[in-house]
């Protein structure tokens, strides 16, 4: 059996490494790299091939994926592809937001409460590479994995079926992918429920309970059922049980209230609810900090403090922060990058937060035409402008936040490169002395 790859960053190899675990051959595509077998005509040439696992980062209008579709072989995703050969239990996150602070927070949680666990797919390895490594016995034990799964990931499955997943919510973004629709996004975001079959195992974020209608029909008994964790005045309740007060965590904000609930709610469908009272939980969950990038504080100078939240790229992750942390206009945030098809004017409604935003980035000029009669704003030509342009625009009191509501790719490689440059500028702004 010869298995084409599409793609060949870390999702492309790691599907080809497994693939070569077990027998099969293997011809990689990749179209910036210039990889694999074309014809004569220039189209990738699949005619030697079997099945064909597509990588979340080739975008469906390429040439090699329109070929793929055109072959008439299988094509999968390379999270489907590994979940053929994963022999450990899943549980799954999805949604436009909150992901990574969900999948990291389950993954802590378990581990503190003695599971070997660890985290994969659109963090850490991706399911192949995980799989492998355990098929291998690189990884001694594992109890369990948390998948964190983007849209992407799921377009090409048939069987993959986590034990538990939630669906925290389905927000505007890469509406450039799906023709515009939000529905059509939401059924891909959905998808990740169809092979669960305990019903007590899905769960959605309070936020995507807000959004019914953009719950498909199969999925809307989820609205009829009576949570086992439940958050009520800053109170987290199992089974009417009280665990903790949100302000005895270092969670900040009402999006990672609702984070906490859907990582408990995954952690109770795998272990119950006698260990999620435990003192180890509680302990475990006062004690996990987030992750880089998302409101993240670096500095705090002159009574201005420094918030990197470049993982905030879309407007809904942007409004959260604000409310998160805003003040009575006084915060000075950079704004911007590439665009994927979004609605930016939901932003406006941020105003009493905002003094001023600073536009940089493809869509810039998009952004300001939506925005600038909701509150000040400043296009800047470079990345290193607007960071400048906000420290010198705050006062003592005030918040300098990078929440871009854009993709980075127009100016770095990836959001973690834009965080980690706006870290450095901040630091070289306030070691000048200003």
């Amino acid at each position: 059996m010869k298995i084409a790859v599409l793609g060949y960053g870390a999702s492309g190899k790691a599907a080809e490494k497994l693939a070569e675990f077990f027998g099969f051959e293997t011809e990689i595509f990749d179209e910036g790299q210039k990889l694999g077998c074309y014809r004569a005509d220039g189209a990738p040439d699949y005619s030697e091939c079997d099945e064909i696992v597509v990588s979340p980062g080739v975008p469906p209008k390429s040439a090699l994926y329109r070929a793929a579709l055109a072959s008439g072989l299988p094509l999968v995703s390379e999270m489907e592809f590994g979940f053929r050969y994963c022999d450990f239990p899943l549980l799954a996150v999805t949604g436009t937001n909150g992901k990574t602070t969900t999948t990291e927070l389950t993954t802590h949680l378990l581990q503190k409460l003695g599971y070997a666990a660890q985290y994969c797919g659109n963090i850490g390895n991706p399911l192949s590479e995980l799989v492998l490594f355990k098929r291998q016995g690189t990884v001694d034990k594992l109890d369990v994995a948390v998948i964190e799964v983007s849209s992407f990931q799921l377009e090409r499955i048939a069987a993959f079926a986590p034990y538990a997943a939630v669906n925290l919510n389905v927000t505007d973004d890469h509406l450039d992918r799906y023709n515009g629709s939000m529905m059509e996004y939401s059924n891909v975001k959905f998808s990740i429920f169809d092979r669960i079959t305990d019903r007590d195992n899905l769960f959605l974020g309070a936020m995507m309970m807000r959004s019914v209608e953009l719950i498909p029909e199969q999925y809307r008994f989820l609205l009829e059922q009576s949570p086992a964790i439940q958050e009520r005045d800053g109170v987290i309740t199992c089974h009417g049980r009280p665990l903790l007060r949100l302000d005895e965590t270092k969670l900040r904000g009402a999006h990672n209230c609702e984070n906490l609930v859907a990582a408990l709610s995954l952690v109770e469908a795998f272990t119950g609810a006698e260990k999620l009272c435990s003192p180890e939980l509680i302990a475990a969950v006062k004690g996990f900090l987030p992750g880089e990038h998302r409101i993240q504080v670096v500095a705090q100078h002159g009574g201005v403090t420094y918030i990197n939240d470049s993982k905030a790229t879309n407007p809904a992750s942007v409004l959260a922060a604000l409310e998160a942390i805003g003040g009575d206009h006084n915060v000075c945030i950079l704004l911007g990058g590439l665009d994927k098809g979004m609605d930016f004017s939901s932003l406006a409604g941020a105003a009493e937060y905002v003094k001023a935003a600073f536009l940089l980035g493809q869509c810039r000029e998009k952004m300001f035409d939506t925005l600038k009669d909701a509150f000040p704003c400043h296009c800047c030509e470079t990345f290193s402008a607007a960071v400048d342009g906000a420290c010198r625009a705050a006062a003592a009191g005030d918040i300098v936040i990078l929440s871009p509501s854009c993709a980075s790719m127009d100016m770095f490689k990836n959001y973690k490169e834009r965080g980690e440059t706006f870290v450095r500028l901040v630091m070289e702004y306030i070691r000048a002395g200003n």
